[in-house]
Parts: structure tokens; sequence; C-alpha cells
């Protein structure tokens, strides 16, 4: 894992409340305020990072033994460019807030860092982290074994299996799923970030008994 340093950089990315369209999309993803102050989310208007462009995007800084590892760019509206973005010679080959995830309690796993923020809007899901989409390295397994149990939600596509199948074919011991209902309110859902966009929660899936579907894998 490559530590880089963006200490200026930073003092050049602004806050996400400074834009409109910034604000429109934490709204809209059903991020709350104190998240945004508590992992560090920025806003870049233009600006180039490790050689990676980076416009109009909410960017969430990833840290790991207290250091700077990467930064991950959101776009804000389908423009064609890629939704995600991470400076080039940068790694997210680790679970995100890995520095403050408590071992000896159950941690809950979600693919996206906006399933993740929706996640831990509920008081129940504070122990819980992301794997950066799909795919699961050698590095994150490992990561994953040292906690007590492992909750993995995964999404409700042919994508989210992957995890799952890679954490079968080794034989965890400590993990256990819990999936998604396919809809909630008549509205289908993929993925945990969907639910703000369904006028939903965690909270209202939590009230409705989710919690009992905790399945070992």
């Amino acid at each position: 894992t490559k530590a880089i340093s963006l200490a200026t950089d930073f003092a050049k990315m602004q806050s996400p409340y400074t834009n409109d369209l910034c604000c429109d999309y934490i709204r809209n993803r059903g991020i709350n305020a104190s998240l945004v102050r508590k992992y560090g989310l920025r806003y870049i208007e233009n600006m180039t990072i490790n050689g990676t462009w980076f416009r109009k995007r909410l960017v969430i800084p990833v840290y790991e033994e207290g250091k700077l590892i990467s930064l991950e760019g959101r776009r804000l509206q389908d423009d064609g460019s890629p939704k995600v973005l991470y400076p080039k010679n940068c790694s997210v080959n680790t679970l995100f807030d890995i520095d403050n995830l408590e071992r000896d309690k159950t941690l809950y796993v979600v693919e996206g860092l906006m399933d993740l923020f929706v996640l831990k809007s509920c008081e129940i899901f504070q122990n819980s982290t992301s794997i950066f989409g799909a795919c699961l390295t050698k590095r994150q397994q490992e990561l994953l074994s040292q906690f007590r149990d492992v909750v993995m939600i995964p999404d409700s596509d042919e994508a989210g299996q992957r995890p799952l199948e890679i954490l079968k074919e080794r034989q965890v011991s400590n993990v256990s799923i819990l999936r998604l209902p396919k809809e909630v309110d008549g509205h289908p859902i993929k993925d945990v970030g969907d639910l703000p966009k369904i006028g939903s929660s965690v909270q209202n899936l939590v009230d409705r008994n989710w919690l009992q579907y905790v399945k070992k894998l």
C-alpha cells in the first residue's frame, strides 16, 4: 500500500456544501452531515492528483495507519465519465476506516462507500466497512479474518455474489450473510444505497426484523 501526500491539495479542496450539485448528491444519497464531517468528505471542482484528473467530484479520503493512501472521487451526475475515480499509483487494497474498526465486535461489510454511509446512518451499524466494489482481494480476506464475526451485506446482483463465493471456497468460519429484501414497499432495491432513493432507510428494515435473516455463509 503506497501512502501519498495530499496535504497541500486538501487545502485547495472545498466543503461539499459549497457546491449545489454536490449538496443535492449528498442529500439524495442519504448521507448525513455528521458523516460528511467525520470522514472528511470534500468537493473538487477541477484538480489533477497523481496524474488523474478530478472534475466536479465528491471526494472521500481513504486512510490506513493514519496515512492517506487514496481518494475516491464520485461523479455527481452521469456525464459519461467513470462513476468512481482513484488517483494513479494509489491502492484501496484495504477496508475503509480500518484504523477505527473494532475486532471484537460484529463487523458489517458492504461493497461501496455510498452503501456504507447509508448503513452508518443507523446506530446498530457503526462497526461497518466497505471493500470498494465487488472484488475481494487476498489482503482484504486476511483483514476480515481478524474480526470475531463478519456479516456480509451483498448487492443483489451477479457481481455481489463474487465475494461470497471467494469466502465459501476458503471455508471461513467467521462470516455470515445478511441479504437485502428484493423490494421495499413495492420498490425494487439492489443495494443499501438504494434505500434513501425510494424514501426508505436502514432503520426501517431493522424495524421490520431484517437482522433476524443473518445466516452463516
